[in-house]
Formats: structure tokens, sequence, C-alpha cells
């Protein structure tokens, strides 16, 4: 029987070819720019990174990594390294948690291809995919832990903190599993080595989180807007209907993301049979999740549909509503369809046995299956999504940013002093060089100081708020044909006019008036006005937001110091004492 090692391998393979064939012309030199997957050359240090210019931190500290990698690299292949490297690290982790080579390769296959995996990288939730990733990791950290195994409790610890270099939602699909895992634990455990443990993940946890939570917290409204509670939910993207859709692992609120084969209903039928054939052939038979020790995981799977579903339940609406306007962070329980990652290892467990039985391993009921049927077992997931390859049919694509850009972004960050506004007022824009996919506006991660936009969302003919206020009062003078005092009021004093992005009525301010301000600077469709010099320039109040960031370094290099000491003396306790034979007793070198 193979060892975690070498199965971790040939998962890590796995996941290498199939990352590939998933991301396809997205791999080549360039950027991936759609919805929220935004990259760019060089991400600057600013205090939007770090998560203390005040607004609400939504990529942090993921945009932190990415900007301190960029100093190193180019930014497009950092891009490339952090979405592959995601599903190579998931892939690696999964066929670790199955006994054999068929369970590991068949595991690492439905753990990389699913439809979970192709919406969120199709969204642009790139964060979400290091949470992801690390989840068979910590399950099997947790697993060990749960047993008292030496080390295993510093391994847990340290990818909880991995895990959290993703972001919010990152950290929490990490924890989530853990704390159930340590709550079950094994039969013989002591409740008091259960709190403890428990206690360590959710100290880890909330530490390592607070370089986003704490300047949340700072931010005002500190609620969310519980349009969103609707705007978010789970959807039907199958004919199977929301549950079905679930089942499966898809559901993204965003149809404009769905793979085209998730509306096929022979596909659906077929995608159905499987995964209930793969539950039932891992309920049956006996394996990982028949015992004891995994029943946190499958836990964590089942609560998650649950949380997926919440919206499709009777009062659920009406109850995440009340948790999203009087919780702060409450807003983390919206979209709830990415709590499905924990069902996706639940499936690809399932899907692990399921081809170890069709495979014909010993633990099997029925013996001798020849291995082309385990192979087919394997292979079902890609057979039921082909259009995830090759970046979902050639639709994932790179392409460079043009020198005009390049050239305004480096123009406003040499600009003097003064906020920059971005019009027109929209947060989404199509691009004619990108291919006209609609992607989130990039400015705010191209140009080197503060970047004041629309952070509203809008889904269907519904905006969901946004947590910035005086983008508000801008959003709210632009409606009015006026904009220009309400920027001026707001610290702005650059005015970047897209010309090649359409401008509805409210997203502009008057031409004249707009008109009537200097162009300072002019490249292809992009125009900077000067409003002149601000009358004030905020400033952040540096000690009190920083602390969050303080308490996140604090908890990783506790953690990191932690799991050096724990190897450390483990590795001198297993070193042989002078004048003994490996292998003899303590007390002497054995006849």
């Amino acid at each position: 029987m193979p060892g975690a090692r070498w199965r971790g391998t040939l998962g890590a393979v796995v996941g290498l070819v199939l990352g590939v064939l998933v991301l396809g012309p997205a791999l080549a030199p360039g950027y991936l720019l759609r919805y929220d997957l935004v990259h760019v050359p060089r991400l600057p240090i600013g205090d939007r990174v770090l998560g203390i210019d005040g607004s609400v931190p939504r990529a942090v500290p993921n945009d932190l990594v990415v900007a301190l990698l960029s100093t190193v690299v180019p930014g497009w292949a950092v891009q490339k390294a952090w979405l592959l490297g995601s599903l190579v690290l998931g892939a690696a982790g999964a066929a670790r948690l199955l006994p054999s080579r068929t369970g590991a390769l068949a595991a690492a296959v439905a753990f990389t291809w699913n439809p979970w995996v192709g919406e969120r990288i199709g969204i642009g939730h790139w964060g979400f995919l290091l949470g992801y990733a690390t989840l068979p990791w910590v399950a099997a950290a947790a697993l060990r832990t749960a047993r008292g195994e030496t080390g295993a409790r510093a391994a847990l610890l340290v990818w909880l903190v991995v895990a959290s270099l993703g972001g919010s939602t990152a950290g929490l699909l990490s924890a989530g599993p853990a704390v159930l895992v340590l709550v079950v634990g094994e039969g013989g455990r002591a409740l008091r080595s259960r709190a403890v443990d428990v206690g360590l993940v959710l100290t880890t946890g909330i530490g390592s989180a607070a370089v986003w939570w704490w300047p949340f917290l700072l931010a005002v409204p500190s609620v969310a807007d519980p349009a969103g509670v609707r705007v978010f939910a789970l959807t039907s993207d199958t004919v199977l209907g929301p549950a079905g859709s679930a089942l499966l692992g898809g559901g993204i609120w965003n149809d404009a993301v769905v793979l085209a084969d998730r509306r096929s209903w022979i596909v659906a039928v077929v995608a159905l049979l499987a995964v209930l054939g793969a539950l039932g052939a891992a309920a049956r038979w006996p394996g990982p999740l028949r015992a004891r020790s995994w029943l946190g995981v499958v836990a964590a799977g089942l609560l998650g549909l649950v949380v997926a579903l919440v919206t499709h339940l009777p009062g659920g609406v009406d109850a995440l509503t009340w948790i999203v306007t009087h919780v702060p962070g409450g807003g983390l329980l919206r979209d709830g369809q990415k709590f499905l990652a924990w069902w996706v290892l639940v499936l690809a467990l399932a899907a692990g046995r399921a081809a170890e039985v069709a495979r014909g391993l010993p633990t099997a009921r029925h013996a001798a299956r020849p291995m082309v049927l385990g192979v087919v077992v394997a292979a079902l997931p890609v057979v039921t999504l082909p259009s995830l390859g090759w970046g979902h049919l050639g639709a994932w694509r790179a392409h460079p940013y043009p020198p005009e850009v390049t050239r305004t972004a480096a123009s406003l960050s040499a600009a003097p002093p003064g906020a920059v506004a971005v019009l027109p007022w929209q947060t989404y824009r199509r691009y004619r060089w990108n291919d006209g996919t609609v992607v989130l506006d990039p400015w705010n991660r191209l140009v080197d100081r503060e970047v004041i936009s629309s952070d509203g969302l809008p889904v269907d003919g519904v905006v969901v708020a946004g947590e910035d206020a005086r983008a508000a009062a801008i959003g709210r003078a632009l409606q009015n044909g006026e904009g220009i005092d309400a920027m001026r009021a707001a610290g702005v004093r650059w005015v970047l006019v897209q010309e090649d992005q359409p401008a509805p009525v409210g997203t502009t301010p008057d031409r004249r008036e707009l008109d009537a301000l200097p162009v300072v600077h002019r490249a292809g469709p992009f125009a900077v006005h000067d409003l002149g010099e601000p009358a004030q320039i905020r400033e952040g109040r540096w000690p009190e937001r920083l602390f969050g960031l303080g308490v996140s370094l604090v908890t990783a290099l506790a953690v990191l110091g932690y799991r050096l000491g724990t190897w450390a003396w483990h590795t001198v306790r297993s070193r042989p004492r002078r004048g003994t034979i490996p292998g003899s007793p303590p007390g002497g070198a054995g006849t």
C-alpha cells in the first residue's frame, strides 16, 4: 500500500495536469481578467492593500501576498502560480486521504475538476481557492490531532495560518471543518484535550484573521446590505433544482459564469447518478466515510449543504437577513454556495472510495474487478463536465494591459497628492482589449494612491449597496446631475474618465462642467482631469488600524515558532542515544 507522501505526489501530478487543462489559454503570459479576478503588473503596497485605508477590506491579506510576490516576479506570473498552485495543492491533499493509488487518483480528479472550482474561477474568487486547497490538509491534520499524534496539532495550526492568507472566506472555509473534526474526535479522548485543541484552532483562526476583521469593525457601516441575501442566494444551475444543483457542487448566484454542461439535463442526470453511486459505495463498504474519526468531515459537508440551501428553507431568508443586518461580519454568510467546498471534499472522498471498490481492493465485497472500471469511475467528473476543459472552452484567456493603461496608471501614481475618482461611475467594465469580458474596475490596483470608485453591485436589476460612505455620496450626487463638488469634498483631485466605456445617465457629472476642468494627461481613451488641490487630504489613523495586522503577524510567528519547536523536540527525542543500536530498547544496546 503506497505511503501518504507517494499518494500526495500522485495527487500533485494529477492536479498539475488537470490544472493545465482547466486553465488552458489563461496560463499564457498576460492577465486573466474577469469579474473579481483582477491582477496587475505590480500591485502597490499601500493603505488599501494593508487594510488600513478605512474601507471594508475585501482582499486582505491576499492582496498583500500578491503585492509582495509581484516585487520579485511579474504580476501575471503570480496570478498563474496562485491559480495553478491552488489546484495542485488541493489535489495532493485530497489524494493523501485515501489509502490506495486508485482511490488517491479518483479523489484528486474529483477535487480538482468539479462545478465549484469552475464557477469560482469563472467569477474570479481567486482568494477562495487557497482556502479550498487547504481543506484536505486541514482535515488530515485535524484527524491526526484528534488521535493525539505527535506534531499533528502544530501542523494543523500552520495550515490554518496558510489558509488565512487567502482572505476572510478562505480562513473560514478551513477553520469550520477543523473545529467539527476536533469536537467529534476519537471515542477515547478526554473532553479536556478536545477543548484545548478547539481553543487553539479558534485562537489561531481569529488571530490570523485580525488583519481583516479589525479594520472591518472600524469601517462604517459594519453590517452588509440585506438586499444581498436574495441576490447572492444559491440558484438552480441544472434542471435538478436548488437541492440537486447543490448536491452536485454547483449553483452559484451569477448565471453568467455557469458552465454550459450544467444546463444539459442528460449530463445533470448522469452526474447525479455518479454522485449517488459514489456516496452509496462509500457508505456501504468499510472506508474513511464510515469511520468514527471521519464523522466531523462528513458533518462539515452536510453543514455546507444546509448553509448553501438556507435561503430555500422555510424561514431561511428571514433568519439570514437578521444575521446580516444585526451581526457585524454576518455578510460572510451571504453567497452560501461557497460553503459547498466542504461538501465537495466529501464527494472527493466518496469518489475515491467508489473507485477503490470498483477496482476490487481486498476491502471490497466483490473481488477481481478490472482496473479499467476503477479508472472509469475516477474519470467520471471530467466526463460529466467537459466544458471546464481548456479554460471553459477557450473563454478564459490572458491579455496584456495595453500601453495606454500602464502610462495612465504611472502618470496618476506620480501626480501631486489627492485621491482619484474613476468615471463613468460603475463597478464593472468591459474592455475591447480584454475581449469585452466583465471585470471589476482595475484602477484601484493599478494606481499607487487612493482611488474612489463605485462599489455597488448591480445584479439582475438590484443594486447591492457598497460600504464606502464617500463613494455613496459621490454616486448620489452624480444621480442628481452633479458630482464635482462631492468629489472635492471626498478629497478627490484627479478624475479619470474612461471614454471607451458606456456612460448611462447618472454615471458622469454635467459634461460642460467636466469639460471645463483641465486635462493633464491623455492616453488613448483615458483622460485625467484636475479638480485642483483638495481642501483636505484624508489621513489614516495608523496606530489604530495597524493593530489587526500586528495581531495576525504575531499569531503567524507564534504558530511558526510552535511548529519549529515541536519538530526540534521530536527530532531530539527520536535520535538514538550514544552507544545504542537504532531500534533497540532505550535501556541498552540489545543482544
